[in-house]
């Protein structure tokens, strides 16, 4: 992971706009994924993320994105609360965790749609 360390003047109102080259950078580390399991018995479906909830000392910048993907969150959070009871099984099995993610269950082969309101 490398963090770009910015200025005072590069614009942070809009994500599409990088910020100049040159900018100081530092080699965080390597995130590495060393296994996948079902969210079927995880304990994360009762989590929501939320791009404007910090810990102290950390602000938010002006990206209007931070807005919206803070509001559609939270919208997806209560939509899938309220599915909890309904919810099938995950598509994501551990045979095919074990096969690299190339087995796929037969629900998962298909979109899950719903209809129109």
């Amino acid at each position: 992971m490398i963090i770009t360390i910015g200025q005072a003047n590069d614009p942070t109102n809009d994500a599409t706009l990088p910020w100049p080259a040159g900018r100081r950078q530092i080699d965080a580390g390597t995130v590495t994924i060393d296994r996948a399991s079902s969210e079927d018995s995880g304990r994360c479906t009762a989590v929501n993320y939320d791009p404007l909830v910090l810990p102290s000392g950390i602000e938010p910048s002006d990206d209007p994105l931070l807005s919206a993907r803070s509001a559609a969150y939270e919208r997806s959070f209560t939509l899938r609360a309220e599915e909890k009871h309904e919810k099938p099984p995950s598509a994501v099995t551990a045979a095919g965790v074990q096969a690299g993610g190339k087995c796929m269950t037969p629900q998962a082969r298909l979109p899950r749609l719903r209809p129109a309101a």
